[in-house]
């Protein structure tokens, strides 16, 4: 289905004007000639003091070289022993020497051009025969090389795998780095014509073409596409193949073809993962450093430039980026370098102010990624309800993160590690978010729609649904954001009874009145279940408050309502690493339907309580699946919101003898 689906996208490629020969200027020309300064000087020469070693043999995926208790990396005392640093368990497997190999290799190419640029800058001839030998071994090593991959399969079935490496995204990522340095030296004296067709056709070139041939089974769309490109551009121009570089550009998977698949109408990368849409900007900039060597522009491609100005869309008030599907946490300023990198390019001096990192003020419905950013000042929530992500997606619809009082409340979960189980059992589960649990089991990739979007002066609210997560089901979720509180109503309408959990993370010291009394037994074995600690459970309430103190004098609090016929579980899952345990809440029904009420009072002091009232149309109550009224009890009086839950409303529904209105009727006090 996958190989079915990639062809086709392969087939729908874009007519764009033809490239014009590139221009191939003497060598170097991948990368400017450094200057001789002492610090250059001094690196290259303890690495000649040091000596260079090509390892030998196959490695294996760096996140493999890690300590699966803690996801520390881990250090070797001998080349056969290993060590964390934090446990101080010790590994001699064959899967960590591997994984170690790889280590070694990425050093091996960091030096190699460290040498290289020494050799640009000096001419000294004693750096670039260093480099010439390691390239030389590599090159002789390679063939002996089998096709392998991470999960251990070998040859023919291990289509993404690689040779030097376990993927084929390390290779790429590689062959940039031994171009460069090959590039900055291959006009050395001591390079024969033999030497330079070795490492060119037999070593450099041969890995673009290897590359080539095994793409479309990494997907074409995805982030590792963009290094294959930036390896077919700058091995092209380090070799003098126009047809290398003429493949990164207008190839069936070229950066042309990508900016139409990979990139939202957002500006954002389809993988919805901040992290990963840097990684892909850093290979698409080497893509185009070396188009702009070629004599090519893509200054004036609008799609192209979105990619810098998308980000900004999706920053907390402080410049910070939720964690959503794989990502780390990191920030518009942590990404500097790149705003500094598209000022230069694009000769626009506006991107270099993204670097302050200021987000924007005005809330967005971003419809190509799919996520709802709801704005007032100093306060940030948003929802994600787009596409599912690809393979850095998690089982998240309808996923909230919130922000307020200067940092993160509802945390999303992140990708933790990949070193660590958890990465697994805990980060890519739908428990692990703050969304809702069907029967204990983890969503299905789904891609959601917006119902209803609007910011007016008292609030910005959004309704959004998903409809595959768990087929049969239809989730809904409206959130309403004031300066003060966000009201949050999540609808569950199923085709059966199923066990329902709303689930919430929220960060700070938890404590509630409700009468709790410590679980004994876990939540359940699987689907993260089984990372929820120091649980405690009781019976719903028709109204009930969460405090969480954030330190000695801020806070906030979580009201619901509405959950006497359920039951409430509080207890402790995991944040952005293994070290933090954070606050959850668990709000569990049995039913065919369940509709959650919350409000998050973001100052601690601004609701004390909130009820609920029925909604009629023509006269009767509707279910509160299709409707509902919420009273919040404020120090300035009572506040009235009245929701239409539907999914196309016709007629109106009435609150106490008034019809609504509309989606969304907000009556303030008086």
């Amino acid at each position: 289905m996958r190989i079915a689906l990639v062809l086709l996208l392969l087939l729908t490629i874009p007519a764009f004007a033809a490239l014009p020969a590139p221009v191939f200027a003497p060598h170097p020309r991948v990368s400017d000639v450094p200057k001789a300064d002492a610090g250059l000087v001094a690196q290259a020469d303890a690495l000649m003091a040091r000596g260079l070693t090509v390892p030998t043999g196959e490695g294996n995926w760096i996140f493999y070289y890690a300590c699966p208790k803690d996801g520390a990396r881990l250090q070797a005392e001998t080349p056969e022993k290993h060590v964390c640093p934090v446990c101080h368990a010790v590994y001699t497997d064959a899967r960590t020497l591997a994984a170690y190999r790889t280590l070694l290799n990425e050093q091996l190419n960091a030096d190699c051009l460290t040498l290289a640029q020494a050799y640009a800058a000096t001419r000294d001839g004693r750096y670039a025969a260093a480099v010439r030998g390691v390239l030389l071994a590599l090159a002789a090593d390679y063939p002996k090389l089998e096709h392998h991959d991470r999960w251990g399969r070998r040859g023919l079935t291990a289509v993404v795998g690689g040779w030097r490496y376990a993927q084929l995204l390390d290779e790429a990522v590689a062959v940039i780095a031994l171009s460069k340095a090959y590039d900055l030296v291959a006009d050395a004296p001591c390079f024969t014509a033999a030497d330079r067709a070795t490492i060119e056709t037999g070593y450099l070139a041969d890995i673009a073409h290897r590359l080539q041939r095994f793409q479309a089974f990494a997907g074409s769309i995805n982030n590792h596409q963009t290094w294959f490109n930036a390896a077919y551009a700058t091995v092209g121009l380090a070799i003098g193949d126009a047809g290398l570089l003429h493949d990164a550009f207008e190839g069936p998977a070229g950066l042309q073809w990508q900016l139409v698949h990979s990139v939202t109408a957002d500006g954002l990368w389809y993988e919805g993962t901040m992290s990963y849409h840097f990684y892909a900007l850093v290979a698409i900039e080497t893509t185009l450093d070396a188009a702009s060597r070629a004599g090519w522009s893509f200054r004036d491609d609008a799609r192209l430039q979105s990619l810098w100005r998308g980000p900004a869309a999706l920053t907390y008030p402080d410049g910070r980026f939720p964690t959503f599907h794989d990502s780390d946490p990191a920030g518009l300023v942590q990404y500097g370098g790149h705003f500094t990198w598209a000022s230069a390019y694009f000769r626009d001096p506006t991107y270099a102010a993204l670097v302050t990192g200021q987000a924007p003020e005005a809330s967005a419905n971003l419809h190509g990624i799919g996520i709802v950013a709801l704005r007032r000042p100093g306060v940030c929530a948003m929802l994600d309800y787009g596409p599912h992500g690809d393979h850095h997606g998690h089982p998240d619809k309808l996923n909230m993160t919130l922000f307020a009082q200067g940092r993160e409340l509802l945390p999303d979960v992140g990708r933790i590690s990949y070193s660590v189980p958890e990465y697994i059992t805990w980060a890519r589960t739908t428990v692990a978010h703050n969304t809702v649990v069907l029967d204990g089991a983890d969503q299905q990739p789904d891609t959601g729609r917006s119902l209803y979007f609007a910011d007016t002066p008292a609030y910005v609210a959004s309704f959004t649904a998903s409809d595959g997560a768990y087929p049969g089901v239809a989730l809904r979720r409206l959130l309403l954001l004031t300066d003060r509180y966000l009201v949050d109503v999540y609808t569950v309408k199923g085709n059966k009874a199923r066990q329902i959990d709303w689930v919430v993370h929220a960060r700070g010291r938890l404590s509630t009145p409700l009468p709790l009394t410590p679980r004994a037994a876990p939540l359940g074995t699987a689907a993260g279940y089984q990372h929820l600690t120091e649980l405690r459970e009781g019976r719903g309430t028709a109204t009930a408050r969460f405090t969480l103190a954030l330190d000695d004098t801020h806070g906030y609090a979580v009201l619901t309502a509405d959950d006497t016929d359920g039951t409430v579980v509080t207890g402790l899952g995991i944040g952005a690493s293994l070290a933090e345990r954070v606050p959850t809440i668990l709000r569990r029904r049995t039913g065919k339907t369940a509709v959650f009420i919350s409000v998050y009072d973001l100052t601690g002091t601004a609701v004390r309580a909130v009820t609920r009232a029925p909604l009629t149309l023509h006269g009767r109550p509707v279910p509160a699946t299709d409707g509902l009224a919420l009273r919040l009890d404020t120090p300035t009086g009572p506040v009235t919101i009245g929701l239409d839950l539907r999914d196309a409303p016709s007629a109106p529904l009435t609150l106490e003898g008034t019809p609504l209105g509309g989606r969304v009727r907000f009556t303030p006090p008086a």
